[in-house]
């Protein structure tokens, strides 16, 4: 039989069975619900502000995402794209190498180097991260902490005039350097974050990264992790280390607050920090740490030379050209990557040959003028150190030329406050009367006699140059005298080195391409050779003697040679070897203004010859790069050549943009760096090759019995050249070459002024181009050149009887025109017409006899116009 309470659960018949029987009986009762307790007033009142509380705040929390809305709204209405980012292309500068791919020069606003993410050192990248953006690969493009705890600190300095706390991520100074600008304010920090949003949304880190670390400023004009590796450490990136990457990581914070050159302790303090940063971060070990924040800050930098030294008149130029061809913004920002021609070697050595020149000149005859200052002689003796550390170093001193200061001057040596070793230690040495004897105290403007003790030169006080060693120091000066030099490949045009005066740190002025000057007897070799065209032999008589001409305004122009004396007739050779101007002037009558201007033309000297005798012994003006590129035209026998600075232009993707003409490129952008590039050059034939090369022979003459004798001097290649010498000596020149190279120098003022008697183009260039072309020619063969097929080489008599060899046509032989009469001879009006003057006509009879030095007649002998020598 079943249990009645097998219906219930087992706790609830447990409950049953213990009740009582009164408690068995009574039924049960509902539960009574609690009566409400009355609230008073203030109860109520409460109860109202706690309720309305919730609803404002509620309201409040409605209004600020209404608000908010609106205001991302109103900011982000006429924000930058962020597309610009994603092929963003940094301004790079252009870079221009030598021919040997020896970087040469940088030229743009601003110094950047491109680099990938690839690129880019874990270590460099580790360190910016740690110094910018700790939450950098984590973050969504704004750090909010950081911004709450900006926007606290900027709302706590309202009024006070400070600028507002940065908060930054490396994504936000992405935006601002490259979206925005650089002005912080409350609404550049919203629209600068809700851009960074976006970017960190759009771009990969990496891409964010790779744009900061190349465009970030990091002073100097240094923009991007690349260059400023080069401008601090003289270095590529990739070999930057912990210490170095941290150095660079100091510098966004504020370039010039922690510019290692100039606030050393602040970088070191600031790099030490980074680096700990670094290794609490765990991108490097304690011991790595250690050893990073005990390196030098900056162990190469002090000694890190940019560039080749010397280079900047052939950089200019480059520029110059690059400009006129790509235009100033692709020069500035296009990253163009140009190979030019120079070398730098031989760069080197026409720099020394022309200042060894121009300091041998300016010791000559300039005397003393290159006092520095002068400070005052109190506490001298013990001050002098400071005093010396204080001065600038002058523009254009020679490498191994130091400042110094006059302690003390006596009859045979002066006591000098200087420097000596590479780190510059104050010492002081010995100058002897003997080193500084050139020095004459000038006198009404004008040098005296020498020196015979230092105190005529040298007072206490006295900032001067010196070089050499302590114990016999030399006084030194920048000349006053100025000069350039140019050399090229003839065979190409190719130029392999240009000195445009001094300095280029002193003077940028470019005198072998921008100076226009009176070339003189320089210009002659043109002239001959137009008679060579004409069929006039070298050894052809024409005279030397008085030559007229009736200006168009009645006065006489009646030039003379160099030595005021005539030689009567003489071979065509021999007027050039000596560059006799009458002998020039009678042979161009000859021939013919007309042919001898078409000629000038031709060889690119001048756009058109004024039609006047004064030009044909260089009464005109052009410019040493026009004269250099001639002569190489007449070192290929009549074959125009073109002067060439640039090799070959690329884009920073390896595109080529230019290349020389003709020019076989197989080894002009990723070939051996030690060999120039393979051209094949044409150019137009502007001269008889046969006329040429008797001209070539006429000219060894000029150097090897002539006035080009002082160039040749100790080598033994062939050698063609010619002087040139304007009046009042105020121009020198001397232009040469061999089969492989020519070379054009001219020294001068750079206001028109005499060198001073005797200062002929073979005298003062003469020594500057023997210099630098035993440079040039070292361990070259002695090529001669070339004979054309058909000419034959005979010997002629010289006026005084000796033997020389000189080029014949086939057509032609020694002694066939000289029965012909002389060439020239007779009076023309100045422009070449025919005039019967018979005040001014030279009497055929009254000419000289053959060989006389007789002097010319009395009559004025103007040399205002044309060469001289």
């Amino acid at each position: 039989m079943s249990d009645q309470n097998d219906d219930f659960p087992a706790g609830e018949r447990l409950a049953r069975s213990s009740r009582t029987p009164q408690q068995k009986r009574q039924p049960a009762r509902e539960p009574r619900a609690p009566r409400p307790k009355r609230r008073g007033l203030i109860g109520r009142i409460f109860g109202f502000f706690i309720t309305s509380l919730y609803r404002l705040a509620f309201l409040a929390v409605v209004a600020g995402i209404v608000i908010a809305g609106g205001c991302f709204l109103y900011f982000s209405a006429g924000l930058p794209s962020i597309d610009s980012l994603k092929t963003y292309k940094p301004p790079l500068e252009t870079r221009v190498f030598t021919s040997n791919f020896q970087l040469l020069s940088e030229m743009g606003t601003q110094h950047s180097i491109y680099v990938t993410y690839d690129q880019i050192p874990p270590v460099v990248a580790n360190a910016f991260i740690s110094a910018e953006d700790r939450l950098f690969w984590v973050e969504p493009g704004i750090n909010p902490l950081a911004v709450i705890r900006a926007g606290l600190t900027d709302i706590a300095r309202i009024g006070s005039g400070r600028r507002p706390l940065g908060a930054s991520t490396i994504t936000q100074q992405v935006v601002k350097n490259m979206l925005l600008d650089n002005h912080i304010t409350f609404v550049t920090k919203i629209k600068e974050a809700i851009l960074a949003m976006r970017v960190s949304q759009a771009m990969s880190k990496q891409q964010v990264l790779t744009l900061y670390l190349n465009e970030v400023d990091l002073g100097h004009n240094s923009f991007g992790v690349a260059a400023a590796a080069m401008t601090y450490f003289n270095k590529p990136l990739s070999q930057l280390d912990i210490a170095q990457a941290a150095t660079l990581a100091a510098l966004p914070k504020a370039p010039t607050n922690y510019d290692p050159f100039l606030h050393p302790d602040a970088s070191l303090q600031r790099r030490n920090f980074i680096i700990g940063r670094m290794q609490a971060d765990g991108v490097i070990t304690a011991a790595q740490a250690k050893t990073a924040q005990a390196e030098p800050l900056l162990p190469q930098a002090e000694t890190a030379t940019k560039g080749v030294p010397n280079g900047g008149y052939f950089a200019d130029a480059v520029r110059a050209q690059l400009i006129q061809q790509f235009g100033l913004k692709a020069v500035n920002t296009g990253g163009l990557i140009v190979r030019t021609s120079l070398n730098p070697a031989l760069q080197e050595a026409a720099t020394n040959a022309l200042r060894n020149g121009l300091e041998s000149y300016d010791h000559d005859y300039d005397g003393w003028h290159g006092l520095v200052n002068h400070l005052s002689d109190k506490d001298l003796s013990s001050n002098w150190q400071a005093l010396l550390a204080k001065q600038p170093t002058p523009a254009g001193m020679r490498t191994g030329w130091r400042l110094g200061i006059v302690l003390s001057a006596g009859a045979t040596e002066a006591r000098i406050g200087t420097t000596a070793g590479s780190n510059g230690t104050p010492e002081t040495g010995t100058l002897p009367l003997a080193n500084m004897r050139w020095a004459r105290p000038r006198v009404n403007g004008h040098p005296g006699a020498r020196p015979t003790s230092t105190a005529q030169v040298l007072h206490p006080g006295d900032l001067i140059m010196v070089s050499g060693d302590l114990k016999s120091l030399s006084l030194e000066q920048i000349p006053n005298v100025q000069g350039a030099l140019i050399s090229m490949d003839p065979r190409t045009g190719r130029v392999v080195a240009m000195v445009g005066g001094w300095s280029h740190s002193l003077s940028p002025f470019n005198r072998a391409v921008q100076a226009q000057r009176q070339p003189g007897s320089s210009v002659k070799p043109l002239v001959y050779l137009t008679a060579m065209e004409q069929g006039i032999q070298p050894d052809a008589p024409v005279l030397d003697g008085p030559f007229v001409q009736v200006m168009s305004n009645g006065t006489v122009y009646r030039p003379g040679n160099y030595e005021n004396t005539f030689q009567g007739p003489v071979p065509v050779f021999h007027a050039l070897e000596q560059s006799l101007n009458l002998a020039t002037l009678h042979l161009a009558r000859q021939v013919g203004l007309p042919a001898i201007a078409k000629t000038f033309h031709d060889f690119g000297i001048v756009d058109k010859m004024p039609p006047y005798y004064p030009s044909v012994i260089g009464a005109i003006d052009t410019t040493l790069w026009k004269m250099t590129a001639a002569y190489a035209s007449l070192d290929q026998y009549g074959r125009l050549v073109t002067p060439s600075l640039i090799d070959s232009v690329t884009n920073p993707d390896g595109t080529v943009l230019y290349q020389a003409p003709d020019e076989q490129c197989a080894n002009c952008v990723n070939g051996n760096p030690d060999q120039p590039p393979q051209l094949n050059p044409t150019g137009p034939q502007v001269a008889d090759p046969d006329s040429v090369y008797q001209m070539l022979v006429m000219m060894r003459g000029v150097v090897l019995r002539g006035t080009g004798v002082p160039a040749v001097r100790g080598i033994s290649q062939p050698v063609a050249g010619k002087t040139g010498t304007t009046n009042n000596f105020n121009d020198a020149w001397f232009i040469g070459f061999t089969p492989g190279i020519v070379t054009g120098c001219w020294v001068g003022f750079d206001t028109p002024t005499s060198l001073g008697n005797n200062e002929t183009g073979g005298n003062v260039c003469g020594p500057i181009w023997n210099e630098y072309m035993k440079v040039a020619l070292k361990n070259q063969p002695d090529i001669d050149f070339a004979t054309p097929p058909g000419m034959t080489l005979q010997q002629v008599p010289e006026p005084d009887g000796r033997l020389v060899t000189e080029a014949f046509k086939p057509n032609q032989s020694p002694g066939a025109q000289n029965g012909n009469g002389l060439l020239g001879g007779g009076m023309d009006s100045l422009d070449g017409s025919d005039s019967s003057n018979p005040l001014t006509a030279p009497d055929n009879n009254g000419a000289p006899a053959p060989g006389s030095s007789a002097p010319a007649p009395a009559a004025t002998i103007d040399k205002s116009l044309g060469g001289l020598y």
